[in-house]
């Protein structure tokens, strides 16, 4: 499993934090449900801290998510045959980009895949 990067931090922050608001948690109710300071508590929500993967499943139960919500993304598989020198290139351009704006971008992007789809059945 991949290490969290800042992106990530801050996605399962925010996603914490609406959980806990959801729920209509108090900080301190969570962080003595998971047996943790609220300043932790308030690090993980802000994005200052990685969520351990030995809290993941306290904290989902206390917050009623899906655990795998909490892990770091998968490490790529590698590819099986090598990038011809073009794609190459457009793919080392890509990860010159600021870690936020590669995280913009591929939301974006997700989003507008079932719209691209739609148009390619018709």
């Amino acid at each position: 499993m991949a290490r969290p990067t800042l992106v990530d931090d801050l996605l399962v922050g925010r996603a914490l934090h609406q959980a806990r608001r959801r729920r209509g948690l108090r900080q301190s109710e969570v962080a003595v449900a998971v047996g943790i300071s609220v300043r932790t508590l308030q690090d993980y929500e802000f994005g200052r801290s990685s969520v351990p993967a030995s809290r993941h499943k306290l904290l989902a139960e206390a917050l009623g998510l899906d655990p795998t919500l909490l892990s770091a993304p998968e490490t790529p598989a590698p590819l099986s045959e090598p990038l011809a020198p073009d794609e190459a290139a457009w793919l080392a351009l890509y990860h010159r980009l600021p870690t936020w704006f590669r995280a913009l971008f591929r939301r974006r992007h997700a989003a507008s895949q079932p719209a691209a789809q739609e148009s390619a059945a018709c």
